[in-house]
């Protein structure tokens, strides 16, 4: 059976309520009304003879009809999108708009003080930030770029590996010259540790150093779901803190915190930078070509 012929003006409705699972979302990001997105999906279900949709007082949620169809169609939806933006761009610096999911330690202190420079290079463009630490649905959140060590699995990710996250640790002077030595991992069940608490599972995040760890014996007074938090007790002298490098690298510069168990940090975990094409539009590929000339380990 041949597609209808207008079936192009239908298929963004649906694509952004497939990724949305709310009309009145995928209305907002389509600039448009919810009334709008629900009568182009309610024609395109009658072209196709098909339900998309199992709707009900609160949500939308695809059928397997619907699902089937966005699994087919999504990705030929971005490739002719992205073809179109590069003809479109061909000619002219890249412009619009990227969004982009960090985490937040890593964005707040290794990569936005580059910003100037490539948004200098790139007057034309703009950077839409989302700083959150949480498991991100790149494609379904509608974002161009992720930034992290964890995102929902997508076979259609492509992933491209970054400077590893190293923890270090460290406490102040202060603290040190008044308690006990600190010189394997064990030592550390005699002194207060300022422990991370991770805000989206809720877990305190655990110490990853080469020797084996007492965990369940680590304690301490402060408990933080935010590392700056966590450097200012230790800076004011109340234990031994261990999060990521970016953090407290520049309080080893100044001397406010002094290194401890360096012979027993580790390499790190990965951190990555994700995106869904291979085919970006110039927008996108000039943040990505950005990304890994400063960050590729």
């Amino acid at each position: 059976m041949p597609l209808p012929p207008d079936i192009h003006r239908l298929l963004p409705a649906f694509l952004s309520a497939a990724q949305n699972d709310n009309f009145s979302a995928a209305a907002r990001k389509l600039g448009v009304t919810p009334a709008a997105i629900s009568k182009n999906i309610r024609v395109l279900e009658e072209k196709l003879s098909l339900r998309l949709f199992a709707r009900n007082t609160h949500s939308v949620v695809l059928t397997d009809e619907g699902k089937a169809l966005l699994q087919e169609v999504e990705p030929l939806w971005r490739a002719l999108s992205s073809t179109l933006e590069n003809a479109a761009s061909s000619n002219r610096q890249p412009s619009g708009s990227v969004r982009v999911s960090a985490i937040p330690g890593f964005a707040q202190q290794q990569l936005i003080p580059l910003l100037p420079n490539f948004l200098a290079q790139y007057p034309e463009l703009n950077l839409d930030l989302a700083l959150d630490a949480r498991v991100v649905n790149l494609v379904a959140e509608g974002f161009d770029v992720g930034i992290g060590n964890r995102v929902d699995p997508d076979s259609r990710l492509i992933a491209r590996q970054l400077r590893p996250m190293r923890t270090m640790y460290a406490a102040s002077a202060d603290y040190l010259s008044q308690h006990p030595p600190l010189n394997t991992p064990q030592d550390l069940v005699h002194h207060s540790c300022l422990l991370h608490r991770n805000a989206s599972t809720n877990q305190i995040i655990k110490w990853d150093l080469a020797d084996s760890v007492p965990q369940g014996e680590l304690s301490g007074r402060v408990v933080s779901t935010r590392p700056e938090s966590l450097i200012s007790s230790a800076i004011n002298g109340l234990g031994v803190v261990g999060v990521a490098g970016w953090y407290i690298e520049p309080h080893l510069k100044s001397g406010a915190l002094v290194p401890v168990l360096e012979d027993f940090w580790t390499a790190g975990v990965p951190l990555w930078l994700y995106y869904s094409s291979a085919d970006l539009p110039p927008r996108v590929r000039v943040w990505v070509d950005f990304i890994l000339e400063h960050f590729q380990p």
